[in-house]
């Protein structure tokens, strides 16, 4: 008798261990082995190319400086006492979502010290939550850096490619040679390239491109002779700059756009 309850408390205590291994691996081991496959969710694109409207207008909506931070977290500066409690980036967020649905520009373009790097904990969800009343409007919209976006943890060249992969985004990382098609890695900065606007759907010049916008890397900060000060553009960025707008320049005899 002695023996067969010393082999059933065995065989208990046995199934007791499979049981708690098999908890172990289902509730926590294999939660953090397995791989979850998500559906690939790929870039929405932009309606393109831009092109000026049937009346002759195209309006753009210039966006600078909003230093965005952490969302309702991080509160307004230079704002009334009275007002610093109720003031965070959501009243940036809620101008510019109104300003679009004012305005409905085509195209919208962000022109730097779009997150104030030292208050954005995370320069992704940053630049998620300070793009996403252009995202949700569907305009094509284009964006440059400042001197603070950089600031947080991603550096300017990992900016420049996070922000052209957005949806709706037609920003680019590095200009593109006309020639080779291929981008051209050799110039200063990151964010140097241009936009065509091309004319009225059904005029003459729906195929020519009659505007052309030019975006560069104006950098963050530089040392000149031991005092720190603003960075500037480079002569790569400006000789880039002159080659692209001769092949732009309008034949006035014709009438129509030539390379030269």
């Amino acid at each position: 008798m002695e023996s067969a309850r010393l082999w059933i408390h065995s065989l208990l205590f046995f199934i007791f261990i499979i049981a708690s291994l098999y908890v172990l691996d289902t509730l926590v081991i294999s939660n953090r082995l397995t791989t979850h496959y998500q559906n690939i969710q790929l870039k929405k694109q932009p309606q393109l190319p831009l092109r000026f409207r049937s009346d002759g207008t195209f309006k753009i909506l210039q966006v600078a400086d909003m230093h965005y931070g952490n969302g309702m977290v991080t509160r307004c500066r230079d704002v009334l006492e009275s007002e610093f409690n109720y003031c965070s980036d959501l009243n940036t967020t809620h101008f510019l979502r109104k300003m679009i649905h004012i305005e409905r520009p085509d195209l919208i373009v962000f022109t730097g010290d779009n997150i104030f790097g030292s208050s954005a904990t995370d320069a992704a969800e940053s630049l998620f939550e300070v793009f996403a009343p252009a995202i949700e409007s569907g305009i094509p919209w284009a964006a440059v850096l400042g001197n603070h976006d950089q600031e947080s943890t991603m550096n300017r060249e990992e900016l420049m490619s996070f922000i052209s992969l957005m949806d709706y985004s037609v920003s680019q990382t590095f200009p593109m040679d006309p020639m080779e098609q291929q981008p051209m890695t050799n110039i200063d900065g990151f964010g140097n390239y241009n936009l065509e606007v091309r004319g009225a759907p059904g005029s003459y010049l729906s195929n020519s491109s009659i505007l052309n916008l030019y975006f560069l890397d104006s950098g963050d900060r530089a040392i000149v002779d031991g005092v720190r000060t603003y960075n500037w553009i480079r002569e790569s960025q400006l000789s880039w700059l002159r080659g692209l707008s001769k092949r732009f320049q309008v034949n006035t005899i014709t009438g129509t756009m030539e390379a030269y």
